[in-house]
């Protein structure tokens, strides 16, 4: 989910938080479905309890032509992955009249980043129906994501002025000071927010996700603990815990929430993500063979992959970095194949398939990679002296005692 800019806490907020505040916001806004549709009423349940693989089995069969539950499924794929602004769209299309449906027109535009072209169809939402309240406070958060704070919150104060429901727009009042980087300020309304929905185990984790983006360990672990102990079967919570202690460095902690983060309500996103937290903690305690056994199951996929991620390519040279370790080196060869072959230019892959072909007596593949590798960088002492270990073992003292001569000459340059 993950590296997260430390050394900037007005960034860092944004970028985690973006994805899970809006989300959150709409559900306190009382946008849930009729309740008298069991389905939606059990959905709305669901997701205020951060059960979101439930949420998505109540809503995904009739989420195409209902305009509610087409809501409450962008809803939760907006916390669950990136497919939440086509179905933003998709809602749009459903809604009852031209406000709502520009609203979330911008709305969808909003979460891709797209302030601008955002900003122009939420004005559109309010100029069709100037009572549009929820747009009022699109439009004032979209503001503060432009860092025009004032204006922000002018229309945040129209929307409460339409719509008095007390405390109604608290959470919006703090979406739009972390967009704004006024964590302080946010974090007042935050705890407004809780006070009010005590029983909510998705406003708490909402509450720990900022506290941990601002740095506050105990009070985020707090939080989430809450929410566990309020909805024990939710993957988010357990993942989001699972990920605040492994930063932490507290691996054996963690191992139990990634368990749960990898096997609870099957959402694919959290599920890889707890399986790589918990395979990291596996070999930050020790257990590398049980490391391997999930990295596997993991990266299973990307044998047929064209591309990796980012965290993909961690986790396959992590894979095959435990397998040297328990000395299993043709099971780390296969996947160091994956790896040169998805990416023949990494000189990283092509130095451990040397490495791993040298283990393996396959002294004639090392060789052929130190040698690409020497081309590649002739200045790398490192690649002469382990060319010339192959070379004794090849039988062929001379070229070894030459390359060895070579290391020695470019370390003293």
């Amino acid at each position: 989910m993950l590296t997260y800019d430390q050394g900037d806490g007005h960034r860092m907020t944004k970028n985690w938080l973006f994805i899970t505040l809006f989300t959150q916001a709409l559900a306190l806004l009382g946008l849930a479905a009729d309740a008298s549709n069991v389905n939606l009423d059990e959905a709305n349940k669901a997701y205020d309890q951060a059960l979101y693989g439930t949420t998505l089995k109540l809503v995904q069969k009739i989420s195409d032509k209902n305009y509610e539950a087409s809501l409450l499924e962008a809803k939760t794929r907006e916390v669950t992955d990136c497919y939440s602004s086509v179905l933003f769209n998709r809602t749009a299309a459903l809604a009852p009249d031209k406000s709502t449906a520009a609203m979330w027109r911008g709305y969808a535009l909003f979460v891709s980043r797209k302030y601008i072209p955002a900003q122009t169809e939420l004005e559109t939402a309010i100029r069709l129906n100037p009572k549009n309240a929820l747009a009022h406070a699109f439009l004032g958060c979209c503001y503060c994501y432009m860092d025009e704070l004032d204006k922000g919150m002018a229309e945040i104060e129209t929307a409460k002025k339409i719509d008095p429901t007390p405390d109604a727009y608290d959470l919006w009042t703090a979406v739009g000071y972390v967009g704004a980087g006024e964590s302080k300020k946010a974090e007042v309304f935050y705890n407004k927010v809780v006070a009010k929905n005590p029983n909510s185990a998705r406003v708490f984790i909402m509450r720990a996700d900022f506290l941990d983006e601002a740095g506050k360990f105990p009070a985020s672990k707090a939080d989430y603990d809450h929410a566990i102990k309020l909805s024990p079967r939710s993957q988010y919570a357990h993942f989001r815990r699972a990920r605040l202690l492994s930063e932490k460095k507290l691996y054996a902690q963690a191992i139990p929430d990634a368990i749960k983060g990898a096997e609870l309500e099957k959402i694919a996103d959290f599920g890889k993500k707890s399986m790589r937290l918990l395979a990291l903690a596996y070999e930050k305690t020790g257990q590398t063979q049980k490391a391997i056994e999930v990295w596997k199951p993991y990266l299973a996929d990307c044998e047929h992959a064209r591309r990796l991620s980012g965290s993909d390519h961690l986790a396959l040279f992590s894979l095959i970095e435990d397998c040297e370790k328990v000395h299993d080196y043709k099971s780390a060869k296969t996947y160091v194949d994956w790896v040169c072959r998805i990416d023949s230019r990494s000189t990283e892959a092509v130095a451990k398939r040397a490495r791993i072909a040298f283990e393996l007596n396959d002294y004639n593949s090392a060789l052929r990679d130190y040698t690409m590798l020497i081309s590649s960088d002739p200045t790398n002492a490192q690649w002469f002296v382990e060319r010339a270990k192959v070379y004794e073992k090849l039988g062929k003292p001379d070229l070894a005692k030459t390359d060895l001569g070579r290391s020695k000459a470019l370390a003293e340059e």
